[in-house]
């Protein structure tokens, strides 16, 4: 069953002033239970890691420990950022939520570098998505209840809604950071794709695409297929360029581009088509692009 947390689950007593303390920061009951999750596992990694000795992967560091913290606090900062800025009239809740999916993949990965060599460095970053995974797994079944969380990403109110795209969007970030982690430019390509591209076509598309929808899609538009395009290449670029700059990846620009084009383009091509009632973008378009970059690289 669920932690017991006085005052935040459901049924679980009633501490007040710890729930007004909580609320008066903006924090929700699935968020003490991400941050209690996260918790959890570095304390039960760094326990395992001093205590053990060398093994196949190594001990856990109190580096990546401290990394994985600073990440999961900036992650439920930055969204609480917008959720309030949402709630409070700043922002339309369509951009605020787009600012979000375009923001918290890259700067997560900005992150990266702060970790050690430890081949377990990127199971202990993973835990950042999986918390958050939790918190939309809490909010969505209606385990626990936070309406200012539910009316800052979903689209229509439904909290039903955070178990698929926001989902998925951060089954993409843990997948993204075990498998490519910061040594393998396919990584920053996939999330440019996801983030930048997908994130830009559907607010240039919303903005500057009613009078230029696509003739076998009137649900897009040439504009936001041209935004995808731009965006996913731009922030690419910018990204494996960060960590070309602080040396965790080596590579020719001239080739890594042609990489980047081509995938940003299929994938572009992929997001106009009229399957996303189907497949959600944050699953298609991250499986291609992990796919294509993965094949192009190998073939260089």
């Amino acid at each position: 069953g669920l932690p017991s947390i006085p005052g935040i689950l459901p049924g679980a007593g009633g501490d007040k002033a710890l729930r007004q303390g909580l609320q008066a920061q903006g924090l929700g009951a699935a968020d003490v239970v991400g941050m209690t999750a996260s918790a959890a596992g570095l304390g039960l990694a760094l326990k395992l890691g001093l205590a053990g000795s060398s093994g196949a992967l190594g001990t856990v560091q109190a580096q990546d420990v401290a990394a994985t913290a600073a990440a999961f606090l900036g992650a439920v900062g930055w969204v609480k950022v917008f959720d309030m800025l949402t709630l409070k009239g700043v922002l339309q809740q369509n951009l605020s939520r787009k600012i979000v999916h375009i923001t918290c993949g890259p700067i997560f990965m900005l992150m990266w570098p702060l970790y050690t060599l430890s081949p377990l460095a990127p199971y202990l970053a993973a835990l950042v998505p999986i918390s958050n995974m939790l918190r939309l797994l809490l909010i969505g079944t209606g385990l626990v209840r936070d309406e200012d969380a539910v009316r800052a990403v979903s689209r229509q109110g439904d909290r039903l809604e955070l178990l698929r795209g926001p989902f998925y969007y951060c089954i993409v970030l843990f997948f993204v950071t075990i498998v490519f982690w910061r040594t393998k430019v396919e990584g920053a390509i996939v999330m440019a794709t996801m983030c930048g591209g997908d994130g830009f076509a559907d607010v240039v598309g919303r903005r500057l695409g009613k009078t230029n929808k696509l003739f076998y899609n009137s649900s897009k538009s040439l504009a936001g297929s041209l935004a995808m395009l731009v965006g996913a290449t731009a922030l690419a670029a910018a990204l494996l360029g960060f960590f070309k700059a602080v040396g965790c990846l080596d590579f020719q620009w001239g080739a890594i581009m042609r990489v980047v084009v081509t995938t940003a383009a299929c994938s572009t091509v992929l997001e106009s088509l009229p399957i996303n009632q189907v497949v959600d973008d944050n699953i298609s378009v991250p499986i291609l692009a992990a796919s294509l970059s993965t094949a192009l690289v190998q073939a260089m």
